[in-house]
Formats: C-alpha cells, structure tokens, sequence
C-alpha cells in the first residue's frame, strides 16, 4: 500500500512523459499557488492523489477551477458527501490502476468532451460549498455538518452517563448469581 507523497511522486515519474500532460512540483510560495491556480483553470482534469494531511486543498482548487478532480485513492472520506454526489463531478481510480504506466492518461484521453462539459456543469453547481468566502460556501457547511453531529454527541454523552458502570469480577445480573455452575442453562 502507498501512502501520501509516494504515491504523488510515483505518478509524477509515471506522467511526467506523457504528451499533453502537465505536472508540477513546486514549493508553497505565492508564485507556485499562482501558477498551479492558472494550471487548474486551463485543464479539464486535475489528479487529487490520496495526501499525507487532511489539509491539502488541491481538491478545494480544482473544483472551484472547474477543473474535474481525478481522485486516486483506495478510501478517501470527502467534505460535504451529505450533499453532494462526487460520482457526478469527480472521476474515481483505485490506486494500483493509477500506478500502472500508461492507465492514467489511457483512461482521461477516453473521456469525451460532452462527458467532461457534464461534469463541469456540475462542478459549477456545487463550488459554492468550496469557496470560504460565499456566505452559504464552506465556513457554512462546516457549521451546518457540526450542528447535524452535535445532538448525536449529546446523545452519547447522556447514554455514557447513565450506563452502569460494574465490576466484571463479579457477576451483574440474577441469571449468573442463581447459577453457580457458570454454565448457561437456557438461551
């Protein structure tokens, strides 16, 4: 299994020679962010390898960019799957198909124009939800996600209590205290 940056640095060995394909590494600079920005807004596709922190926003980016996220990953949790359908604005590739020289861009080139104007169509639909500086964008689905969580924390604060907590030395219940044999008699 690979995590993180190994996968990001394999398959930037993978594509890096593939024709009418750009891939960068770059430093966390202005000029880099600048540069991968205008990358994103002129490309259909942008790869979104499964990352070694929760906080990388190449996702974030390429949405708002409109550019469809190709996200390599065997179990990935995404922001906001409560509403919405990342089957219908991202393409899905399992990790080891990834690294198999070749797949990759095979699989994009397939992709037709029409399919990935759909895909754009709803990108565009759901970017609000990534954009922090839209009144009902991120800052609002995070809250929105916490108070939908919140009565369910509540609730198993309560539950841990009022549970009973009991010595398991000894026995709990009638059923073991009037049988001292310890075998179970009925079910």
């Amino acid at each position: 299994m690979f995590y993180g940056g190994k996968i990001r640095d394999l398959l930037f060995n993978i594509l890096e020679k593939e024709e009418d394909v750009i891939m960068k590494h770059g430093a966390q600079s202005r000029e880099s962010r600048r540069a991968a920005t205008q990358g994103m807004h002129t490309s259909k596709f942008c790869l979104n390898p499964a990352g070694d922190t929760p906080s990388a926003c190449r996702l974030f980016d390429s949405i708002v960019s409109l550019c469809v996220p190709v996200i390599i990953s065997d179990s990935i949790e995404l922001p906001f799957e409560d509403v919405i359908d990342y089957r219908k604005i991202a393409i899905f590739v399992d990790t080891a198909s990834a690294l198999k020289q070749g797949f990759l861009a095979s699989l994009l080139r397939g992709v037709a124009e029409e399919r990935v104007l759909k895909y754009q169509k709803e990108l565009n639909k759901v970017k609000r939800y990534f954009e922090y500086g839209e009144p009902n964008g991120t800052v609002h689905e995070i809250w929105r996600q916490v108070s939908q969580k919140l009565p369910l924390i509540k609730l198993m604060i309560n539950r841990d209590k009022r549970i009973v907590k009991r010595d398991l030395d000894r026995p709990g219940c009638s059923c073991l205290c009037t049988n001292k044999t310890g075998v179970i008699t009925t079910l």
